[in-house]
């Protein structure tokens, strides 16, 4: 996973090449990165999510998401589910795996929350 200095504008960026979900190998870049930790954070966070890692965490799968959803949704659809999802959810699971999660886990959030409210 290596990050890439740009010495002409400064920054770091990553580069690197991945299988997409039908598994033609493609090439990935990405410039602007103020360090070489968010460059490889992002490559990191990009390739759970074209993998369909379950293994990211909730919070890093809402980013994906948003982004993901940029193009299609309203500007105000997208603060309103956002507010919803960082009021309501991400309090409780943002640094959990995803495939950690249980059912159990959201019956308990939902009893937390539900005692804040009152």
């Amino acid at each position: 996973m290596p990050a890439y200095k740009d010495e002409k504008r400064n920054t770091w960026l990553s580069l690197f090449y991945y299988e997409d979900w039908q598994g033609n190998k493609k090439k990935k870049q990405k410039r602007g990165f103020k360090t070489k930790k968010e460059a490889l954070e992002w490559e990191n966070n990009f390739k759970l999510s074209a993998n369909a890692n379950m293994d990211m965490t909730l919070g890093a799968f809402v980013e994906i998401y948003f982004r993901d959803k940029e193009g299609e949704l309203k500007e105000r659809s997208i603060k309103n589910k956002r507010y919803m999802i960082e009021a309501h959810i991400l309090p409780y699971f943002e640094n959990k795996k995803m495939n950690e999660i249980t059912p159990s886990d959201i019956i308990q959030a939902k009893h937390r929350s539900l005692l804040h409210q009152g």
